[in-house]
């Protein structure tokens, strides 16, 4: 688990796939051996780099988000089915 100083999040959170690998790809970003602290790491980086940091987690959100919505609106459909 890593506490990224913005919430506790677990790579065992995410499914195996794309959405995993973007945050095991973002964290190695952030968390470093010498220095487990994201702020730190983050306000160490150039604009460019956090840039793209920044860029990697709003996709990650989005793909996220897209997930969810999409299981949540399977789950109103199985819900409506079964009151039929």
């Amino acid at each position: 688990m890593y506490d990224t100083e913005f919430g506790s999040i677990w790579h065992d959170d995410f499914p195996d796939g794309s959405l995993k690998d973007d945050y095991l790809t973002i964290i190695s970003s952030i968390i470093k051996t010498d220095e487990p602290k994201a702020a730190v790491n983050i306000a160490a980086m150039s604009d460019e780099q956090a840039r793209k940091v920044i860029s990697q987690i709003c996709s990650l959100s989005e793909g996220v988000a897209y997930v969810l919505g999409r299981q949540s609106v399977s789950a109103l459909s199985v819900e409506g089915h079964s009151h039929d």
